[in-house]
């Protein structure tokens, strides 16, 4: 899965969840009207020194032409995530995600490819916006799969063999 797979999945994910607005931050565009959660990927970790496994594939490209063999080194990897939840209850929508992790059967809308291996505190972080105090709420989710990039690491030429008698 991309990184940009694995965020949608989530917003979708959090979306059905809460049953508000869920958007991708710094996509650009005004902001909903409240409540609504925002979600921010923060970045990814490769969780093990070394991948669990590597496939090696053939690619042809012509039957009659170089067969390009690609190595795909399956790692474990963590994003993570920042959730900012606006509106008049912030904390609000944010504790069902908490409760949701605890049900795998919650969660089956992301299996089998991608699991919510933790979640934080939530966070009560009110904003100072045009001389009043704006609510707001955020905590951090961390997801888990696999990824798979290829990558071309030979190339076998095939060239056609002819024997002739001496």
């Amino acid at each position: 899965m991309t990184d940009y797979d694995v965020h949608s999945a989530l917003v979708r994910w959090l979306a059905d969840l809460s049953g508000a607005m869920v958007i991708k931050t710094h996509q650009g565009g005004e902001a909903p009207s409240v409540p609504y959660i925002a979600v921010n990927m923060t970045g990814t970790v490769q969780l093990h020194d070394h991948p669990w496994d590597i496939e090696f594939t053939p690619d042809r490209e012509d039957e009659d032409t170089a067969q390009d063999v690609r190595g795909i080194p399956v790692i474990e990897v963590e994003w993570r995530f920042s959730c900012h939840a606006y509106g008049p209850n912030p904390t609000d929508l944010l504790r069902p995600i908490r409760s949701a992790v605890q049900l795998p059967q919650r969660q089956e809308p992301l299996h089998p490819h991608l699991t919510i291996h933790e979640v934080s505190q939530i966070r009560n972080v009110p904003d100072w916006l045009n001389n009043a105090w704006e609510p707001r709420a955020q905590m951090d989710i961390y997801v888990r799969g696999l990824t798979r990039d290829g990558l071309v690491i030979d190339v076998i030429d095939e060239a056609p063999v002819t024997v002739t008698p001496s």
